[in-house]
């Protein structure tokens, strides 16, 4: 009986320590895809330049939370907000620069933290079809941002963007246009078109909105603004694909017009 015991003791004490060793591997596995300790900058750097996202949030947001007054926490929640931006969880990555910016706002990170505010917002709009809330608050952003750091390395892009986001906008005002020309409402037309004008003046597609603002007032019988549509695009845009229809427009409607003053004489 006490050579069972003895048998099963070593049993157990064996399994136990097969078990130890086994576990000390897989713990120096993973300390060896990592080696920096927890908590620290560092760590969560490496799992940015890894990839492993969610892992380097769980670190950076550790050092910022245990380390608030470091010199690198500023860097950290830039690189935490980001690490969103990557993921594309761009709600997130909006929250994550907001705090960068109430928390350190004196750091050399609170230009770069309100650009990217903008850039994301911007990305969380879909597309033309769905909901571009997130456009207007980009341009919002970019707006303040162009205020606030008018010489920014930043400027040519947020420039770009900027127009990017009015395309956008006259892209929905233009199909909301189509619908009304289906449903023969071209006073409509003419009113929306004229407002986009009017608001989108850094569109890249204004020569668009000048031909069918033009083609509406036709339609209207408006000839002295579909005439001054078409020369407007004529003038503004020399290299539109609208300005050879346009001329073609404008030539017409001005035999038109002195037909009718003709026949008025007579």
């Amino acid at each position: 009986m006490k050579i069972k015991l003895a048998k099963g003791s070593s049993l157990v004490m064996f399994l136990m320590a097969f078990i130890l060793v086994f576990s000390g591997l897989v713990l120096s596995g993973c300390g060896a895809g990592n080696p920096f300790p927890s908590g620290s900058y560092e760590r969560g750097m490496l799992f940015v330049e890894q990839e492993k996202y969610p892992e380097a949030i769980s670190a950076l947001e550790a050092f910022v939370r245990h380390s608030p007054t470091d010199t690198l926490a500023a860097e950290a929640q830039y690189q935490k907000a980001m690490t969103y931006m990557n993921m594309e969880e761009y709600p997130l990555c909006v929250v994550e620069l907001q705090i960068l910016g109430k928390d350190y706002p004196t750091s050399n990170r609170a230009e770069d933290a309100m650009f990217q505010m903008g850039i994301a917002y911007y990305k969380q709009v879909g597309g033309v079809e769905r909901d571009i809330t997130g456009a207007h608050e980009a341009r919002l952003q970019f707006l303040k941002f162009s205020q606030t750091y008018p010489q920014s390395k930043h400027m040519d892009e947020v420039i770009s963007t900027m127009r990017d986001i009015s395309d956008l906008m006259v892209s929905k005002r233009l199909k909301q246009v189509n619908v009304f020309r289906q449903l023969k409402r071209y006073e409509a037309v003419v009113m929306t078109l004229g407002l986009v004008l009017e608001e989108e003046t850094n569109s890249r597609l204004l020569d668009r909105v000048l031909w069918e603002r033009g083609e509406g007032a036709l339609r209207v019988n408006d000839y002295e603004l579909a005439a001054e549509m078409y020369e407007r695009l004529i003038r503004d845009f020399p290299d539109s694909d609208y300005r050879h229809s346009a001329k073609k427009a404008l030539a017409k409607l001005n035999e038109e017009l002195d037909a009718e003053l003709d026949a008025d004489d007579d």
